[in-house]
Parts: structure tokens; sequence; C-alpha cells
């Protein structure tokens, strides 16, 4: 039996970062990927966090693929933080996924200023040029639109940002039109939060999210994958798993592949006792989970990260980003929403993972 660090030795429908699959199990979908997002600086040392990277199936860049990551000043792209990520993938047989070539929080001053200003859909070509073409072949999946979805503030259901303001709610369909050319092979994604919960927001976001994919793939634009970020909050309750399988299965009629990009688990009281903590996360991605388990148009299950060490999470609050940077690491002050707490010891939620994986 494979252990975590011997992704060679597991087949790539169980390679789950760590998770390691019963010997007898037979897999429920083989071509389901479990992954994390991961750092380029994680890569190196030899570590436990190294270790179960090294068995994941696919690798997202957190937040080092970003515009702003490799295009900072206009003209002088760098692309260290992908080619040490795609070096590391296909030294383990691993796949990378692209993200993102629009999200607006990690859109470069400069990239705003020439689109409101000017309105040139090349500020987009160029942008795509410089990554899409280069890494052809290697990268074979892009979220190309990432969180373009506001039911609240925006303009009908689209998120006010550069792009929206500069080219209209036609922005996205444009910018898949735009990849497919660059990369044909490439699988094409558009990726949001907020769709899992039974609540008026979640509802109409799902809504939205259904109606803009049915309005693209009725123009003939490429579009190859929805990712359904899953971001939970305990403060919400638990999901709903019937609107969340109604959702999967409402877009794979229409001819998409649905991907969960984004799991991880923001608690809601940090005074309870660790175990009881611990638990609750664990129900929270068990309840997820469960509805992925059943939808056999889910692709690929992503955690946002491995280790809470390294989780984004720490930092909604001043005393879990204390707790993260503790010497040594103050493990039950932090927000424990992921696999692995900082210490990279296991915890509930990595068996709730374990238990889809070897799900017959």
């Amino acid at each position: 039996m494979a252990t975590a660090g011997t992704a060679e030795a597991v087949p790539t429908f169980f390679r789950g970062c760590g998770v390691v699959p019963s010997p007898t199990a037979e897999p429920a979908a083989p071509q389901r990927l479990f992954g994390a997002a991961v750092r380029p600086d994680q890569l190196t040392d030899e570590t436990p966090l190294l270790a179960a990277i090294r068995g994941c199936g696919l690798l997202v860049p957190e937040y080092h693929g970003q515009w702003s990551a490799v295009e900072w000043r206009r003209g002088d792209p760098w692309y260290g933080n992908y080619d040490a990520i795609l070096d590391f993938a296909e030294k383990h047989g691993q796949q990378v996924r692209g993200h993102s070539l629009i999200w607006e929080q990690m859109t470069p001053d400069w990239a705003r200023e020439e689109m409101t200003s000017g309105k040139d859909w090349k500020t987009i070509e160029r942008h795509f040029a410089t990554l899409l073409p280069r890494y052809s072949g290697r990268i074979r999946e892009w979220i190309v639109v990432n969180e373009m979805i506001d039911t609240e503030h925006g303009d009908h259901g689209f998120r006010r940002t550069s792009f929206q303001r500069a080219y209209g709610n036609d922005y996205v369909r444009r910018a898949l039109e735009t990849a497919r050319v660059l990369d044909p092979q490439a699988k094409l994604m558009i990726n949001d939060y907020s769709l899992l919960y039974d609540n008026p927001v979640d509802e109409a976001r799902r809504n939205k999210m259904l109606r803009l994919v049915e309005s693209i793939k009725a123009s003939g634009t490429p579009l190859d994958m929805v990712g359904i970020q899953g971001h939970l909050e305990l403060r919400k309750g638990r999901i709903s798993q019937p609107k969340a399988a109604r959702f999967m299965t409402d877009l794979a009629g229409m001819g998409v592949e649905v991907a969960i990009t984004e799991l991880d688990v923001l608690e809601d009281d940090l005074r309870r006792p660790i175990g009881e903590r611990d638990r609750l996360v664990a129900d929270a991605a068990q309840d997820l989970l469960d509805v992925v388990a059943d939808q056999k148009a889910v692709g690929s299950v992503v955690t946002w990260g491995l280790s809470d060490k390294q989780s984004w999470l720490q930092d909604r609050l001043d005393a879990t980003k204390a707790a993260q940077a503790c010497t040594p690491v103050d493990c039950g002050r932090m927000n424990r929403g992921l696999p692995f707490d900082g210490e990279m010891r296991p915890k509930p939620m990595h068996a709730a993972l374990q238990r889809t994986l070897t799900m017959a």
C-alpha cells in the first residue's frame, strides 16, 4: 500500500495529497483528481508538507499565477512561479491548473488603467498571449475568469470590475473565445464562490451562474468547466445538499465538467474544544464530499492549501494570524479548516477526504 509521499505508486484517480486509498477500493469515478493549492517556496525543502504535496494529482498556484504575479510591470513578464510549479509537477506525474487569467483582485494597476482608459481588448489579448502559448500542452486547463458574479451590487448579476467597466458584461464570453484561439487544446473554466448554501444570496448566485453558462453555451462560445469554490463557513450552517446536487446536475446537463476548486472551512467559534472544532469542520467538508461522490460530472476536488499553518484563513482574525507566526506553531489558536494541522498532523477532515477517495 502506498503512503503519503510515494505518489508514483498511487493510481492517478486516487492521488489525493497525502490521502491514501484502501488497497481493495474500486474507484467510483476514475477521472476524478484530488489536489491542492501550492506555493513555489513549498516545493523546495524536504518537509512533511512537501511529502503530502508530492502525493497530489493536481496542483494549482495559490496566488502566484495571477496577472500581477506574472507581469507586475507592463511588458516585463516573469515566469518563475509557473515554471517552478510545472517542473515539480511534471517530475512527479501531476497535472497543473492555470489560476487565473482574469481576477480583479490580482490585476496590476497598469492594466486597470489601460483597460478603463482605452477600452482596447488588445490588453487582454496581450496578457493571454503571455501565458497560454508558452504553456500549451503543459497546462491543460485554465481558470479563464475568476469571480465574475455579484447579484447584490452588480450590473445584471455581473460583478463591477475593471473588466466589466471596460468591456461590458460580454467580457466573460470574449475572454473564453480569446483563450480558445491561443490554446485550442486547453480546457477552459469559469470559477466563483457562494454557490452552496440555502440562503437568498447563494440561491441568486446559483441561478445567475446557470443563466451565464446557458448563454455562453448557446452562443457557441467554448466553456468546458465550471469551478465551485468550496470555501465553507460554519456560521452559515450546513450546506443544502439537495440544492448543491441539483446545481451540479444542471451544470452537467449543459455539457460542462464541474470542479470543486478551493475547499476549506472557516470556523465560527475558536473557544470550543479542539476535538469538537475538528468534528464540525470535517462534517462541513463531508456534506460537500457526499454530494461530490454522487456527481459524475465532478472531475476534481482541490483544497485551498493542505496545512493550517499556510492557510489564508489565518488572516481573517488577528488572533489566528498571530498563532500562525508562533514558534512553535500554536495549532489550537489557528483556524483549523484544512486536512492537516500546523504541524502536518492529519485531522478528521483528512479522514473525510479519505472516505470519498476510497468510496466504491
